[in-house]
């Protein structure tokens, strides 16, 4: 990675830490006022934990100071622990008053970072996609959210959970490459959790590594022995885990595979995509050749999955797949870019030759009758071509520009081509979004990544206060939970659908239930898309683009 990229992601991950710090140490204070003639083991474990995730946390992000406070306080009361002896009034002062400094502290850090300004990240960024799944396990957020970003950076679908009894479900339904396992955790260690991973026969191929603030050379051993592929002692380097899960998975042939094909399609990855952009615009830097890209989306992907079954969305998309690798020239190359997206690199070609081309294959394709379910289908798609035209342009933008074209086509009626030009304006961003979950872990998660990407975002942890808001607010999209604490989901949908101002406000549901009738239910109470979880931020921020352009 980058080093300006590493440091935006300290920066914003120091940013979550303290915020949650600061949750942390009121909680802290409660409980050691609770405490104060005598503590009981349940609550002396608390406190422990407290600065035991201080201390791995605060060393990864460079925070000096508490990293030390946190480490000297895990062991001292962890010998305490270990001596089975009572935290007396003498300890649990010190500890209030290490509580209270620590508050003075980061009360600093605030108002210190309040003077600097985050710049955005460098123009160099490409969000490469396919190039694995990652599920990450920690009770920590602030690791949770840095290596959230920092692998999606990378070009890794990431999948997270805080607690180690959740993540066994959700393996079956992620099928991820590595998981990344915390070892001390709530519930069910993470040496039980690999023990529940190994015995089961399917999961085999998952590779497993612990990143855990326990390092002495025991633990470590412990944990090989069990089948660990790696172990990854806090505090770490964010440069070092990618190069320990990138030495992992290039142990595997399908790894290898995958970095140059999508396993659906076998089209060309969105990650060999991002090396071959970089190439072209190198050579169109050097010698002047120009090239043209055109950025396809299928029209209607998804009646196609609601109506048919999703075999028959995939059977549509290894038929696009086909049609248009037979048409094209051999200097040509398809990229799947995601979902139901794709990129044809044209070299030596102008854009308007490029239309002549894209517009053939769109007509040729349109007139293909595909057999689903039973029946045949027409199929057709929208196109947006742009070509280099300056040497300032990086591969980021010059996707993004194809990007802004296709989605004029989309405005236009869909089942055309349209070039881009430096006039044309597509208003997807500065729209607002509101997300309505009670789990704080989500949303802070998904309010960072959309709010990085230009959204506003506003949330709402209730149905009743997610009403309001969007009478308040007036969103472009509602990003809704089915469980909330207060009133159903659905309940939510219909009252937002019902009728008056409020019934065109877009809505997605993203939920855990994943059965044919909840989705059902979604769509009929007036969800315009639905999403189950776990669920990537990559096909996400696909689908809220695609509900705001209907």
């Amino acid at each position: 990675m980058k080093n300006q990229q590493i440091d935006e992601l300290m920066k914003t991950a120091q940013k979550t830490f303290i915020d949650e710090l600061s949750d942390r140490i009121e909680k802290m204070e409660k409980l050691l006022t609770s405490c104060r003639d005598g503590c009981s083991a349940h609550d002396t474990k608390e406190i422990s934990n407290f600065f035991h995730i201080m201390n791995g946390t605060a060393a990864t992000l460079g925070l000096n100071y508490l990293a030390d406070v946190g480490r000297i306080w895990e062991t001292r009361l962890r010998d305490i622990i270990e001596q089975g002896i009572d935290l007396d009034t003498v300890v649990l002062k010190d500890i209030y008053v290490e509580i209270i400094s620590i508050k003075h502290r980061i009360d600093y850090l605030k108002e210190d970072r309040k003077a600097h300004i985050l710049t955005k990240p460098g123009e160099d960024y490409i969000n490469i996609s396919d190039r694995g799944k990652i599920l990450l396990v920690d009770d920590d957020i602030t690791i949770l959210k840095l290596l959230e970003n920092a692998l999606t950076t990378e070009g890794y679908t990431v999948y997270i959970c805080d607690d180690s009894l959740s993540a066994f479900d959700l393996i079956s339904v992620a099928r991820p490459d590595v998981i990344m396992l915390d070892i001390m955790m709530p519930g069910i260690n993470g040496y039980e959790l690999l023990e529940k991973i190994k015995v089961v026969p399917e999961y085999s191929h998952m590779h497993v590594i612990f990143l855990s603030a326990i390092g002495n050379v025991d633990d470590r051993i412990k944990g090989l022995k069990l089948g660990a592929d790696d172990y990854i002692t806090k505090p770490f380097v964010i440069d070092e885990v990618m190069a320990r899960i990138e030495t992992v998975l290039r142990r595997t042939d399908k790894y290898k595979k995958k970095l140059l094909n999508d396993d659906l399609t076998d089209a060309y990855s969105r990650y060999y995509f991002s090396q071959r952009i970089k190439e072209e615009i190198e050579r169109y830097k050097r010698n002047g050749t120009i090239f043209s890209i055109a950025f396809i989306d299928i029209d209607h992907y998804k009646i196609v999955n609601d109506r048919y079954g999703h075999q028959a969305g995939d059977f549509v998309l290894q038929e696009i797949v086909a049609y248009l690798d037979k048409n094209i020239r051999k200097c040509d190359s398809l990229y799947r870019y995601g979902g139901e997206e794709f990129i044809i690199l044209l070299p030596d070609t102008s854009k308007l030759q490029t239309y002549a081309v894209i517009d053939r294959l769109r007509k040729g394709f349109a007139r293909e009758p595909i057999p689903v379910g039973g029946t045949t289908i027409k199929v057709t798609f929208s196109a947006g071509i742009a070509q280099t035209e300056s040497k300032d342009i990086t591969g980021e933008q010059l996707v993004g520009n194809a990007d802004r074209a296709m989605y004029k086509a989309k405005k236009l009626g869909r089942n055309r081509t349209v070039v881009y030009d430096s006039e044309m304006i597509v208003e997807d961003f500065g729209k607002t979004l509101l997300l309505v979950d009670d789990e704080n872990t989500i949303l802070r998660l998904l309010r960072d990544r959309l709010s990085n990407i230009g959204y506003n975002v506003v949330m709402a942890k209730n149905g009743s206060s997610a009403i309001e808001l969007v009478k308040r607010v007036s969103p472009d999209v509602v990003i809704l939970d089915l469980i909330l604490p207060d009133m159903d989901g659905l309940e939510v949908c219909r009252q937002i659908k019902k009728g008056g101002p409020l019934c065109s406000t877009k809505i997605i549901i993203l939920s855990k239930k994943k059965e044919k009738s909840d989705i059902a239910k979604g769509l009929y109470a007036g969800a315009d898309d639905y999403l189950t979880k776990p669920f990537s931020m990559v096909e996400l921020e696909a689908r809220i683009m695609r509900v705001l352009n209907k």
